[in-house]
């Protein structure tokens, strides 16, 4: 099993960040529908965005998203509007992941969509067909995806898009980044409170477009600085008037110990000698993806925590929750999980000096492992390759400030 260990070297550190993975798989949608080749700079290349784009440029209609999510969900809508049989399957985890409010809505706006195996999840079969679209209701509870998957393909339809949102809203930030970018290419869309329109006769306008540096990237050099105070680390690429939902991060690590500047085109990281261990509570209903690298920061600095908004956790690429609690009980410590919430209350014990992780298949969780090795003398780690989902430079970068795989 692979052993991340930690070395210190320089404590001044400069990295570019990957192109965000929610905005280029935003785009690939977007030339698709508008059928335009892209001309997007600083796309980013994680297996996530490889995967959209080889499906939407192959000459098959078997479609493997593998472990993404976006994939399934994004395709599913599009290729339900393009003529043709088509079949949308992936990794076991895939298949557990749910899509059938998507699917149902697809199906009123007249798809031709069935389920392989179990209803409601992949392996999906589409019959693509002329949609019309028009008004309809869609329950975001489990994931804001379905609301940017269909208003993607909003000019596909032939009554446009009146989309009325349903349930609990999370991860409400990553429709909005949806709306830009639609924006950006010519497509307009009206929102009040929780309706948004796409009236009909729009179509995407092809443009050149450089992507923006990834804030979810972010998370793991705010955690590495949050933990190792002596550290300066300038991050590359990223745009203060960010649309990301994860853009939160400089806010929810301000209580975590860092003081996070903006320059003339870096961001500059820098820890609090003395953080202390006030306790933290933080929702991170609209930033889900944040909770592994904030959990961990906060259990690193034995500081007392409650995080709310977790309850989605359990249908990301790993049951996230249970993932990370492994990795607290590993450090002899205890978190109490809720229904929407999960709480560490004391750390009786010294943390050890090895532990062993599983990555559970889930990018976040071996990227959010890393910073430990900073305080922890070995962490095994089953999967370290994982990263390559949404940052396939992240070890390169990481050996910058003495953390690497042995």
């Amino acid at each position: 099993m692979p052993v991340i260990k930690f070395e210190p070297k320089q404590t001044k550190i400069k990295t570019i960040l990957p192109g965000s993975k929610s905005v280029s798989n935003r785009l690939l949608i977007i030339s698709a529908v508008g059928n335009f080749l892209p001309d997007f700079k600083n796309i980013s290349r994680c297996d996530d965005v490889k995967v959209m784009f080889d499906i939407l440029h192959s000459n098959t209609n078997r479609f493997d998203v593998h472990d993404s999510g976006t994939a399934l969900r994004f395709l599913t809508a599009y290729f339900a509007g393009i003529v043709g049989k088509w079949n949308i399957s992936g990794s076991e985890r895939i298949k557990q992941r749910p899509v059938k409010e998507l699917v149902d809505v697809l199906l009123q706006m007249g798809a031709e969509i069935s389920y392989d195996n179990k209803a409601g999840y992949a392996p999906l079969t589409l019959t693509g067909t002329k949609m019309q679209g028009g008004e309809v209701e869609l329950d975001i509870s489990k994931s804001s995806q379905y609301a940017s998957a269909l208003l993607l393909i909003s000019p596909m339809l032939e009554k446009g898009l009146k989309l009325r949102l349903k349930g609990q809203k999370r991860s409400m930030p990553y429709i909005d980044l949806t709306l830009e970018l639609m924006s950006k290419f010519g497509v307009q869309a009206i929102q009040h409170e929780d309706e948004i329109a796409v009236m009909p006769n729009q179509s995407y306008v092809p443009s050149s477009f450089k992507v923006e540096a990834d804030w979810s990237a972010a998370a793991f050099w705010f955690e590495l600085a949050a933990l190792n105070p002596q550290l300066s680390i300038k991050l590359l690429g990223l745009d203060k008037n960010s649309k990301q939902g994860d853009k939160a991060v400089m806010q929810i690590f301000q209580n975590l110990g860092i003081e996070a500047n903006f320059g003339t085109n870096h961001l500059t990281l820098q820890g609090t000698k003395s953080p202390g261990a006030k306790p933290l509570n933080v929702d991170i209903r609209q930033t889900p993806d944040m909770f592994p690298a904030v959990a961990l920061t906060a259990a690193a600095q034995k500081r007392p925590f409650t995080i709310t908004g977790t309850a989605n956790l359990a249908i990301k690429e790993s049951h996230r929750i249970k993932a990370v609690e492994q990795i607290i009980n590993a450090l002899g410590v205890k978190m109490d999980i809720g229904k929407d919430e999960v709480t560490v209350k004391e750390y009786p014990n010294a943390f050890p000096g090895k532990i062993k992780v599983k990555s559970e298949g889930d990018h976040r969780i071996a990227m959010a492992v890393a910073p430990l090795s900073t305080i922890i003398e070995q962490i095994q780690i089953d999967d370290p390759k994982v990263v390559s989902k949404s940052y396939p430079e992240f070890w390169k970068e990481m050996q910058k400030v003495g953390i690497f795989l042995a």
